[in-house]
């Protein structure tokens, strides 16, 4: 027996003698996190576990309905587009923050003002910098001027625009402090408590009026509790220290459930699984440079097997066939990857001069290193050596912007923004593209973001989803749903906004 087999029996015989506790009589629902964080801003710490709580939190002007696609208002109750560079909206008249001051024009000013400053140091301040300006045409009427036509923002003021209280932001010396010192939103939690070693407590904030028919709670307070060990979340979960953990593993999670207290849930997450490859010959592996090698690599992996055995909870993984999903904004293809054909695949490379195939450097984003292996089994198959490497995203950062990156995958989690130009940004462009410098994938990006009749935008961006497969340049393999193990007396509600994504008020008692 395997050592980590052997660990994962043993810790489950383990798990089996104690009983789990739920918080449920308390009403607090306790929620394991990697990373302690002392923040809680989108502008200052754009993570995943942070965005959990933050989401609910904070409000934007408007969101966008993944399920029925089409945008709704939020803070916002309405918007026009005077021209191409001017959004006017009306705002709500009825809104206030958790500390009781009352949402107007001046705090969607001051929350502008300060993202597009040149001096504020937030991250990804270039997500912001299309918007000019702001104007207050009254108290609860605004208009955002931007400095040159921008098709994806009223998309991005739905996903990265959160709104800040303009009288907290003024007694702070710096702005940073705000998500550190004062979190203050109009959204349905508030926050109760956030300290770096304790974790962060956020309550259903009954006054919360924005949107009541999408953001309901039974929970009272959730607690997300700092436990970077993936052993001791486990741990906790099953002698009652937390309800609930995320991003499990199978093998983990079926071990887990041997205790009758503890549940699995699979939600089919946008997260993209890709397999990436080098056709400009960057890193010295002249063979991707060939597109019959491409095909080949392509042809030989049967993605079917892999969603069916390797992905977590591949049962209710998207099955996809372009770098985009069904909820993704503006995603259409009409070329789909080559079908696995193995015989194909090796017959290619003899005909690209490689009939006893070539050695592949393949770095995989480190938890998702068993499905790299796999993909590494099958091209051993068709005569490819593939020696994978596990590796952190500061780690592939650095080895893209050197060149030296030959195939790879790494997870993209489409979710938090889900529209087709913000693909291709991650995807291609910066030292992504000089993997590829195809003028077709360059256009459309440019003409992409500027585009502001949907029809057109699709138009524009499937001509490059369909330049992409027909290159292959990139196979998308699957998506990677997400694995929540919880106590059962916790389920794990869909969100009614988004289509795979969950959030902190989504996670409730039964």
């Amino acid at each position: 027996m395997c050592i980590a087999k052997a660990l994962v029996l043993g810790v489950a015989a383990s798990f089996m003698a104690v009983p789990a506790i739920a918080q449920k009589s308390q009403d607090t629902l306790r929620i394991a996190i990697n990373n302690p964080f002392s923040v809680l801003s989108s502008y200052d710490l754009p993570v995943d576990e942070a965005g959990m709580f933050s989401r609910d939190v904070y409000e934007n002007l408007l969101y966008y309905n993944e399920h029925k696609k089409q945008f709704v208002p939020a803070l916002a109750q309405s918007w026009n587009r005077i021209d191409e560079k001017t959004l006017e909206f009306e705002l709500r008249n009825d809104i206030k923050f958790h500390n009781g001051n009352k949402f107007d024009a001046d705090d969607v000013i001051a929350t502008v003002n300060h993202i597009i400053d040149p001096k504020s140091k937030i991250t990804y301040q270039n997500r912001y910098t299309w918007m000019k300006q702001i104007e207050k045409i009254s108290p609860y009427k605004i208009r955002v001027h931007a400095a040159e036509p921008t098709g994806t923002d009223l998309a991005v003021l739905a996903y990265r625009f959160s709104i800040w209280d303009a009288e907290t932001m003024g007694k702070v010396d710096d702005k940073a402090d705000y998500g550190r010192l004062s979190p203050v939103g109009t959204g349905v939690l508030k926050v109760v408590e956030m300290d770096k070693n304790k974790g962060l407590t956020v309550e259903r904030w009954d006054q919360y009026n924005t949107m009541p028919d999408f953001k309901k709670g039974n929970v009272k307070r959730w607690h997300g509790v700092p436990m970077p060990d993936r052993q001791t979340q486990a741990a906790q979960m099953m002698v009652g220290g937390v309800e609930l953990i995320r991003n499990v593993s199978p093998d983990q999670a079926k071990a887990m459930e041997a205790n009758p207290e503890i549940k699995a849930t699979y939600v089919a997450s946008p997260n993209l699984f890709y397999l990436a490859l080098d056709s400009q010959n960057l890193s010295g592996n002249k063979a991707l440079s060939d597109p019959r090698v491409r095909k080949a690599i392509h042809m030989a992996i049967d993605r079917e097997t892999i969603i069916k055995n390797i992905v977590p909870g591949g049962h209710v993984a998207e099955h996809i066939e372009a770098d985009c999903f069904k909820a993704t904004i503006a995603c259409d293809y009409s070329v789909k990857p080559p079908k696995y054909d193995p015989a194909g695949a090796k017959k290619l490379l003899a005909e690209a001069g490689y009939p006893d195939g070539f050695d592949l450097h393949y770095l995989v984003f480190a938890p998702n290193k068993p499905i790299g292996e796999a993909i590494a089994g099958e091209l051993y198959k068709i005569g490819i050596r593939v020696s994978v490497q596990a590796a952190d995203i500061s780690l592939y950062r650095r080895m893209q912007g050197d060149g030296k990156l030959q195939a790879w995958s790494i997870l993209f989690p489409t979710g938090s923004y889900p529209d087709a130009g913000n693909i291709f940004s991650v995807l291609f462009t910066g030292p992504a593209m000089k993997y590829y410098n195809d003028p077709v994938i360059e256009n459309a990006v440019v003409k992409g973001e500027a585009e502001f009749d949907p029809a057109k935008r699709i138009a524009i961006y499937k001509k490059a989803f369909d330049r992409i497969n027909e290159m292959h340049y990139h196979l998308p393999i699957s998506s990677v749903p997400t694995v929540y193990v919880h106590n059962k007396e916790v389920k794990v509600n869909d969100n009614i906004l988004s289509a795979g994504e969950t959030y902190v008020v989504d996670y409730a008692w039964n």
